[in-house]
């Protein structure tokens, strides 16, 4: 098993791309691939992404890594403590707003929330743990 970890804002960079593109050739070679969202890359997860012109949709590749057999799982603490739109550079990705913050319903289906003691869990029993 590998554990992919991603922390950063989906659109800032591409490393959330990058590590998506890795879990799926990992899925797609027999390894089984727990993904986990923490910090601005939970962003990934959320649901009704528009991406910018020339930008591939994690939302979409997200839903088919989970369509793959991979487990991911959001973290909590870090969904709790964003707000609904993302700041910054990431925001050109989403183009829907509320008045609330983000939360699990927020989340493309497949996508759990998870916890730091989830994540430790996953590294005892992981192969390899990459981190974009």
């Amino acid at each position: 098993m590998f554990t992919v970890i991603l922390p950063d804002a989906p659109y800032a960079t591409g490393r959330s791309w990058n590590g998506l593109r890795f879990a799926e050739k990992a899925l797609d070679s027999g390894t089984p691939v727990c993904v986990f969202l923490f910090s601005d890359a939970v962003y990934v997860a959320r649901k009704g992404q528009c991406p910018p012109d020339g930008t591939l949709n994690l939302e979409d590749l997200l839903i088919k890594l989970v369509g793959k057999g991979a487990t991911v799982s959001v973290c909590t603490t870090c969904v709790e403590a964003r707000p609904y739109q993302p700041s910054g550079q990431s925001a050109a990705g989403f183009s829907h707003t509320k008045k609330s913050g983000l939360d699990v319903g927020d989340l493309v289906a497949g996508a759990k929330m998870g916890t730091m003691a989830e994540l430790v869990g996953w590294c005892r029993e992981s192969q390899q743990v990459i981190s974009f």
